[in-house]
């Protein structure tokens, strides 16, 4: 009976103990802290937008030499590195057959034209015998076709002549097109062969240069609607570029070409542009960033990209502030980028207040102070530049 009262009297000192040490914590327990955030008013601001592509410097124009004829290099006639002209000889080969070949074929020509003359007599004669009737028809007609015959040979030893001083033509290589001619992959007393597939240099003309860019296919077609909707009633596109060490290239250039086939492994398309290169300083092969300009300025909404939350899936979304100083989470679709900032597609309304720090602590439905106001004029002037870019992976 004892031992039951005295574990009656024990559990009751251990309930109370608890209750105590309960109101003692939650005593000390402080209130939670408001929360204090900075706010973005949007409103439109006007922009003209470009579309930012990666690409490729290729030559205006390139050919490769390559010998026509079988011969041994007798000679290089022009520096490496140095600027030709149409027509101006490059290489020289060794000239002595193909000479001799020519030589043949003008004495081979004078014998035919001989033979030609005396039977274009023999005619003739033949012919004013058969108008007095002192010869027949039948030796007319012998001496017509022998005629005719000289003369085939003749026209036959002309072609002959013909071929020989072209294949003699082609021991002077020349520059097929003007322009910039680069290392030389023979030497003096090397055999070139007819046909060969290794060319002996190559000539670059950079005076302008093609910027290939890829494309995707579905982007492509939005970049059309954009000129499509264009009030201008010839829309320019201009393109602009930015090389690999993030300077701008100083001359404008123009959209010239885009592909009628998508890359099907790819579901890209290629779309080319022409620059002015008159100071050399674009390099077939260099990689560059081109600028698409937009046919003109639209009015569009923007967000500071430090002020976008991403979900795990990658999703883009900010926190907003409602009239009672509440905060809302808001879904965004988002397009190009512009300086720091994100142009908004879809997600965002005039006047409303972006929240742009303390992400981390706030969440739907949580009150907040809000310290500072700023508006988007503000932010572009701060944060943007010329250079407004277009990244299609959102």
């Amino acid at each position: 009976m004892l031992f039951t009262e005295t574990k009656k009297y024990l559990l009751l000192l251990f309930i109370t103990l608890n209750l105590i040490g309960c109101e003692d914590q939650s005593a000390s327990t402080p209130p939670p802290s408001e929360i204090h955030v900075d706010t973005l008013t949007t409103n439109y601001i006007n922009l003209r937008l470009s579309n930012e592509l990666p690409g490729r410097v290729t030559a205006f124009k390139e050919a490769e030499v390559r010998p026509q004829i079988t011969g041994i290099v007798k000679e290089r006639l022009y520096e490496e590195g140095s600027e030709v002209k149409e027509g101006d000889t490059l290489f020289l080969i060794d000239p002595t057959t193909y000479q001799s070949t020519v030589n043949s074929a003008k004495a081979e020509l004078k014998r035919a034209q001989s033979s030609e003359r005396n039977a274009q007599k023999e005619m003739v004669r033949y012919a004013a015998l058969l108008k007095k009737k002192l010869s027949s028809q039948q030796l007319y007609d012998q001496a017509e076709a022998t005629y005719l015959e000289a003369k085939a040979e003749t026209e036959i030893s002309q072609a002959a002549l013909d071929y020989a001083n072209i294949e003699l033509s082609y021991t002077k290589i020349t520059a097929p097109i003007s322009g910039q001619a680069g290392f030389s992959n023979v030497s003096e007393g090397s055999l070139l062969t007819s046909g060969q597939a290794d060319y002996l240099t190559t000539i670059i003309q950079t005076n302008n240069v093609y910027v290939d860019m890829q494309q995707s296919a579905v982007d492509l077609y939005k970049l059309k609607q954009q000129f499509k909707d264009s009030s201008a009633e010839k829309a320019s596109v201009p393109v602009t570029l930015t090389l690999e060490d993030g300077t701008s290239y100083q001359h404008q250039g123009r959209l010239a070409f885009v592909d009628t086939q998508v890359e099907g492994s790819t579901g890209t398309v290629t779309l080319r542009a022409v620059f002015p290169n008159p100071d050399k300083s674009l390099l077939a092969g260099m990689y560059v960033r081109a600028h698409i300009a937009y046919p003109e300025a639209r009015d569009y909404l923007i967000v500071p990209q430090t002020a976008v939350v991403r979900s795990q899936s990658g999703a883009p979304s900010v926190y907003i502030v409602n009239e009672e100083n509440k905060v809302e989470k808001k879904s965004l679709t988002l397009s190009n980028e512009v300086g720091s900032n994100w142009v908004v597609e879809e997600g965002l309304e005039v006047g409303d207040r972006i929240i742009t720090n303390n992400l981390t602590k706030v969440k739907n439905g949580l009150t907040v102070v809000v310290d500072s106001n700023k508006s988007t004029d503000q932010v572009v002037a701060e944060n943007t530049t010329n250079t407004l870019t277009t990244d299609t992976e959102k």
